[in-house]
């Protein structure tokens, strides 16, 4: 007589468990996942709720459009936002040090970030566009533009603010695929 121990009971059963320890698995991967995206997206607006109360409370700005934040030799939060005569301006905010020197621009007196773009996408037709801000570089003020160009190079190339010179120009090539 042959005694056959592995029986099809024990085969579901350990195909049901199998099941089981794989699903919860995938089910805290997901709900770390969802944490990880939330940590991360607010890392990139942290500060903003300060940076805006400070302005409001500091400035002739009243209305507050929207912050963006400029990684350069100094970090800056980018304020674009209307005073109390209805002018639209961009405020450099320094994250840096207790004293903020603030630098502020009239929208009024530069050329426009849609204007940039499409003269931008003039010279580079086959580039992919991935952002673009102000920026503050050797308090100068200018369009930081990033973008991949033809031969899938990581660009970034700083205009003025107020003509569309091109100030100075970052290219840099992938090292590994």
């Amino acid at each position: 007589m042959i005694n056959n121990s592995y029986s099809p009971d024990k085969k579901r059963s350990w195909f049901f468990w199998s099941l089981i320890i794989i699903l919860i698995i995938l089910i805290i991967g997901f709900i770390y996942a969802v944490f990880l995206y939330y940590d991360v997206k607010g890392s990139k607006t942290e500060g903003f709720a300060e940076t805006e109360k400070q302005i409001l409370n500091a400035t002739s700005i009243t209305k507050i459009d929207k912050i963006e934040q400029f990684n350069g030799d100094e970090a800056y939060h980018v304020i674009f936002g209307k005073d109390n005569k209805d002018e639209k301006k961009i405020i450099f905010y320094p994250l840096k040090g207790k004293e903020k020197n603030l630098t502020t621009i009239k929208q009024a007196d530069i050329v426009s970030e849609d204007q940039i773009v499409n003269d931008w996408k003039a010279q580079c037709e086959q580039c992919k566009l991935v952002k673009v801000v102000p920026a503050l570089v050797d308090d100068k003020a200018l369009w930081e533009i990033t973008y991949s160009d033809e031969s899938g190079r990581y660009v970034l190339d700083y205009l003025s603010l107020y003509d569309g010179s091109r100030y100075e120009q970052y290219r840099f090539r992938r090292m590994f695929k």
